[in-house]
């Protein structure tokens, strides 16, 4: 659910009427790469070139399709391609600079008494007065917006993870002298360094994600099964305009053994809650994780480990500098959880960017030898899975600075004892 336009305010984000793209960055990129443009094929992307949010990428993500091309000579002018019946959308939140190739058929009509609004009036243009210059299918329409962007010839990056082979086999057909590069890797690279908006609009998100974990604990009691809890967070989530993502509250040894379907625990007095929690606003992820307890753990084992991981998430913050390769934070934080007394712990990464999509670059693990840059965002985790144990889980959103790694949340890192709700 993408959130309505008022209340950009209340989390400190900009209205819409730019595109997210960190053009700087990107121009940097594709000089060294030696590429003319960019073709988003895949939500996240499109929306990082164009502020369309395509909803039918995720209720139909295998038929629908939608793109959005730039020339790195025009970043700020964003040429879409879609399905005709999607233009309110485009219209609502693309830059005025934007221009459509849409396809395909879509009837609306027209309440001959109504006074129409800015984007009622725009798809009466378009999807109405207009509706016969729709191209015939999406590859012709991505042929086209291709060519509007003076891209006919030139050498293009596309996310080559979703782009409908059908689309591009009319693509290549009509334009035999494009050069299609596969370019996944190079929208992350791009993406990796987050602007101020996206910066704030990570630390709304995070805001967020907090406020859930708080409303979840507010009716945590003995008796009280995963699902419960699991409906206050996702109540909190989505009246404030977010989506969420995978609602990870568990109980107990639960926590330890993997995702399951089934959410039907119940809490016991004195259990461990280990929440891993990942939604999203406007457009934007957050992924955190924290562990409370209804009572004094019986095992003492639970807060030491847990204070173990602690330390070792504090130190490995502490070595996120501008410079330091990603396989050193990784190799400082098991390094501490060993040291801090767990000394079999082991992982195969303890964090990873976040933004558009959860996991962006670089990854905090032994092969990523990545150098961290200032306005990287990461979330940093040591998780511990012991089997018939309880699961014990931190995790913090990162800012990385030029003085270092800045821990964005609010909520208590601590261990948490809380008396039950009643």
């Amino acid at each position: 659910m993408m959130q309505h336009d008022g209340a950009y305010a209340e989390h400190g984000m900009r209205p819409p009427g730019g595109t997210l793209l960190n053009q700087e960055r990107a121009r940097a990129v594709l000089a060294a790469e030696r590429l003319d443009g960019l073709l988003a094929t895949m939500l996240e992307n499109v929306y990082y070139l164009s502020n369309f949010w395509c909803e039918n990428l995720l209720l139909l993500p295998y038929q629908t399709q939608c793109y959005a091309v730039v020339s790195g000579a025009a970043l700020d002018r964003p040429i879409v391609a879609c399905g005709i019946n999607e233009l309110a959308n485009g219209l609502q939140s693309c830059p005025p600079t934007t221009e459509y190739v849409p396809w395909g058929r879509v009837y609306r009509f027209v309440n001959p008494a109504a006074e129409l609004d800015r984007v009622e009036a725009g798809v009466k243009d378009i999807v109405i007065d207009h509706l016969d210059e729709a191209r015939a299918s999406a590859g012709e329409a991505l042929a086209a917006a291709v060519e509007r962007a003076g891209l006919a010839r030139g050498r293009v990056a596309f996310d080559e993870r979703v782009l409908h082979p059908e689309a591009r086999a009319e693509l290549e057909r009509r334009l035999p002298a494009l050069e299609l590069v596969p370019g996944y890797g190079t929208f992350r690279r791009i993406r990796a360094v987050k602007t101020a908006e996206e910066q704030a609009r990570l630390r709304a998100a995070l805001r967020l994600n907090e406020r859930g974990i708080e409303a979840a604990m507010a009716v945590a009691a003995p008796g009280v099964r995963e699902w419960e809890m699991i409906a206050a967070y996702d109540q909190t989530i989505v009246a404030a305009g977010g989506r969420s993502l995978s609602t990870g509250i568990f109980f107990g040894r639960r926590g330890s053994s993997g995702y399951t379907m089934q959410r039907d625990a119940v809490l016991e007095p004195n259990g461990v809650i280990r929440f891993d929690t990942i939604l999203q606003l406007q457009g934007y992820c957050s992924d955190i994780a924290r562990n409370f307890a209804l009572g004094e753990p019986a095992d003492p084992r639970v807060r030491q480990y847990y204070d173990a991981l602690l330390e070792a998430e504090t130190r490995a913050i502490a070595a996120m500098r501008p410079g330091v390769p990603a396989r050193a934070i990784f190799e400082t934080g098991v390094a501490a959880a060993r040291a801090a007394g767990i000394p079999h712990y082991q992982r195969h990464h303890i964090g990873h960017g976040i933004g558009l999509e959860v996991y962006d670059v670089p990854l905090l693990g032994p092969n990523d030898d990545t150098p961290l840059e200032a306005g990287m965002v990461f979330e940093v985790e040591l998780p511990y899975y012991e089997l018939g144990f309880a699961g014990l889980q931190i995790e913090d959103t990162v800012l990385v600075t030029p003085e270092g790694g800045e821990v964005l949340g609010a909520l208590d890192r601590r261990f948490r004892v809380v008396a039950p709700a009643r």
